[in-house]
């Protein structure tokens, strides 16, 4: 059977369980100049102060992540309501572009995360484990202003045997679709990966807070 295509409901790199708990979060003040809305799972790094942006992506194999958005706050320690501008009772949680708040990324280098194959070019299998690749957005902007969702999805056509791009891949994900098939190589095949090239463990990064 085929895969579904989840990404509009659950797009972009989302925690799987840590291997000593609970998934290890901070939160970073986001960028105000960042033009573009910030979703659930949406790849993000650190700038030269050490705020938050959207990570590079598509060709950017050596592109840096320090981890994906999984919420977001007024305050630093992440105990304030959602910003003004997120009140409508008809959208999920994103940020809208030039918000000022706290974005939380789940930073942990060990962590590993779940994230959606595009369907496009050859499909990923098996022998591409422990290769690199980037991710891509699969709409036509980063992200959904109904699910508050990434649209960020893992992009076959890098899959490369070094280890320079942005994510490693782990192996396929234990998903099960919505006809009681098991998730399988092929277009919008789950993959677990990890990051390869992470902002927090790069001695050279700047802003790490």
């Amino acid at each position: 059977m085929a895969n579904d295509d989840q990404s509009s409901a659950r797009g972009g790199l989302r925690p799987s369980m840590q291997p000593y708990g609970t998934v290890k979060r901070s939160y970073y003040r986001l960028t105000t100049s960042t033009t573009v809305g910030v979703y659930v799972g949406q790849p993000m790094d650190l700038d030269g102060t050490g705020q938050a942006v959207p990570a590079s992506c598509g060709t950017a194999l050596t592109a840096m992540i320090a981890g994906p958005a999984i919420g977001f706050a007024r305050d630093s320690r992440g105990q304030m309501g959602l910003p003004n501008a997120m009140s409508v009772i008809t959208q999920e949680a994103y940020l809208p572009a030039n918000t000022d708040a706290y974005v939380c990324i789940a930073d942990d280098p060990n962590q590993e995360f779940i994230i959606q194959e595009m369907s496009t070019g050859t499909a990923l299998d098996t022998s591409n484990i422990g290769q690199s690749t980037s991710f891509s957005y699969g709409r036509a902007t980063s992200g959904s202003n109904v699910t508050g969702s990434s649209w960020a999805e893992l992009f076959p056509l890098f899959s490369s045997a070094t280890t320079s791009g942005a994510l490693r891949i782990v192996g396929l994900a234990d998903n099960m679709n919505s006809d009681g098939s098991f998730n399988s190589v092929g277009a919008y095949a789950k993959w677990r990966v990890r990051i390869s090239n992470h902002r927090l463990l790069n001695p050279q990064a700047s802003g790490v807070q």
